[in-house]
């Protein structure tokens, strides 16, 4: 019911509109239409990037969803709900593991929800929103020590997440050291050999092995130094990284900083930390009791999220972003601290309530007090639900637009510098040259192309010489050029924080603006009038390049 209660919130935002889609979903599921539509996106430089960064094992799950009829994106907005009940039946079980408590482990559950459905992580139906269930069902047969089926998670892991198979990783190699250590030291006898832990290493190398040995047709992948010449990846940037806030950078930021995004709700739960705190007194809190060894599980994870957030700041980018290695790690954490140590001090709390009143109340005092508790803890939710921008669902806002270019050949190409392209992959099923949702600036190979076709079409569209628009259309063979209304103003370029940082392409086309000299491209269509549109509307038109450059040349 908690993972209902709170997935059915993210999917009410989720079906507003049959033009509704996450921001970063369309990265993923564009190109997936060719499951349906094999004629779609073949020779798309985009396409064929983002299928070659996509995991395998989503990738696939995505194939046989789409061969049984079901539609790719329907399923993306349904699977965050099933991922959210996954999540919460493994949260419940790694707790009552740690802590055989009921109201700890739902307690626990409800946390991590509601601190889920505050970002967009679980919300995108990603391959990161697999994490959550794939490291707690790791930890849950971990503890349960299962082998066969925690190798299994971590192969999992590695189908669709493989960051979360460095910190499962790491996590067995702390537990190995730790029983090495004991063992040498004979602190305490131990039995056996740690035969999980040994397999779960070998099975985790292998599978980063195989990764690491995978060549991309896109490397190599860009590094610190370098990344720091670009301005997409200064704080304005459209991957920002770097930032001189020393707090910000380190703490808070959201690829960089060790923090949640939602950080103010990290510290606000971190009273879980009691917990280090309520251990010592046993005779007064009396659950204290029930903790069992395996609260150890969770200092590991944590331990191991350190250190790998620590080494992708050492080798910037070639481990992806340091934070994916803290952030789901200590929503996890926090999550079930927390549900421990509220559930210790519920007890301790309602037990000193009916010392003082009789035990005739017991039960309604439970009642009233967990009841209280429930809504205290949903406080952070409902303030949360007046900023649905976090969970990602973006709208888009040319449906006509979107049916018309759906009529179009599945091979056309549309060259645009509106915001509109960021949809029209996904919603019209048509590629674009470029777009700032899917200009991802890690892989240089990938990057460098999709820089230089920007840099070329701010030139050409806002050139003045008709030799830089025929070039141009020769070099791309665009089949449509998208305008926005509104691409001939000056504050089209200033407020656009992505055009600004392809320079000086973007400076030298805001000057022509602001001394009011017309591109060519403008007067062609002053001149040809309706000829060379082929759909317009209020904030839109739509050209047919071919018919521009056979227009009479103009001076």
């Amino acid at each position: 019911m908690v993972a209902i209660f709170f997935g059915a919130s993210g999917l009410k935002l989720a079906f507003q509109s049959s033009y509704t889609i996450q921001d970063d979903a369309r990265q993923y599921l564009f190109w997936m239409q060719q499951f349906q539509d094999p004629q779609l996106f073949q020779t798309d430089l985009i396409a064929s990037y983002f299928q070659t960064v996509t995991p395998w094992g989503y990738s696939s799950l995505y194939k046989v969803i789409s061969h049984l009829g079901i539609d790719i994106f329907f399923f993306n907005k349904i699977s965050t709900l099933l991922l959210g009940i996954a999540t919460t039946i493994y949260t419940f079980l790694v707790c009552v593991e740690i802590f055989p408590v009921p109201l700890a482990g739902f307690l626990s559950s409800l946390l991590l929800n509601q601190n889920l459905w505050m970002v967009d992580d679980l919300s995108s139906g990603t391959p990161r929103a697999f994490i959550y269930v794939l490291l707690l069902a790791f930890i849950y047969y971990l503890l349960k020590n299962k082998i066969i089926i925690c190798l299994l998670t971590i192969l999992l892991q590695g189908l669709f997440y493989p960051q979360a198979v460095m910190i499962s990783g790491v996590v067995l190699l702390i537990r190995f050291i730790n029983f090495r250590v004991l063992e040498t030291n004979r602190i305490e006898r131990i039995k056996g050999i740690p035969l999980l832990e040994i397999l779960g290493l070998l099975t985790a190398s292998l599978i980063l092995l195989i990764y690491a040995a995978k060549t991309s047709t896109f490397a190599p992948v860009i590094n610190g130094d370098q990344a720091k010449l670009l301005p997409e990846f200064l704080a304005s940037g459209r991957s920002a990284f770097f930032s001189k806030n020393f707090v910000q950078f380190w703490l808070i930021d959201r690829r960089s900083g060790f923090f949640p995004i939602e950080w103010q709700y990290s510290l606000i739960c971190s009273y879980g930390l009691s917990l280090f705190w309520l251990i010592k007194y046993p005779q007064k809190f009396l659950l204290v009791k029930q903790i069992k060894p395996n609260l150890r599980v969770l200092v590991e994870l944590l331990l191991a999220s350190v250190l790998l957030f620590c080494l992708a700041h050492l080798f910037l980018f070639k481990l992806h972003l340091p934070g994916r290695y803290t952030h789901h790690s200590l929503r996890i954490i926090l999550a079930l601290w927390d549900g421990i140590a509220i559930a210790i001090l519920f007890n301790f709390v309602t037990a000193k309530i009916t010392q003082k009143v009789g035990n005739k109340n017991r039960l309604k005092i439970k009642i009233i007090c967990l009841s209280c508790l429930i809504l205290a803890l949903l406080a952070p939710f409902y303030a949360v639900q007046s900023y649905p921008e976090r969970l990602g669902y973006m709208r888009g806002s040319a449906p006509k637009l979107y049916q018309f270019l759906r009529q179009q050949p599945q091979t056309s190409l549309v060259a645009t510098l509106s915001k509109e392209a960021d949809f029209i992959p996904s919603l019209a099923g048509r590629s674009v040259l470029v777009a700032e949702e899917y200009a991802i600036p890690y892989h240089q190979g990938y990057y460098q192309a999709i820089r230089q076709r920007v840099k070329d079409l701010i030139a050409a569209q806002y050139s003045t010489n008709r030799e830089t628009l025929v070039e141009f259309t020769n070099q791309y063979q665009p089949d449509f050029w998208l305008l926005d209304k509104s691409a001939f103003t000056k504050n089209y370029l200033t407020q656009n924080q992505w055009l600004q940082q392809f320079q000086p392409e973007a400076n030298q086309a805001f000057k022509k603006l602001e001394i009011k000299q017309k591109s060519y491209l403008e007067k062609i269509l002053e001149t040809v009038g309706d000829r060379c549109i082929v759909f317009n509307s209020d904030q839109h038109t739509l050209l047919d390049p071919k018919c521009l450059i056979r227009s009479p040349n103009i001076y």
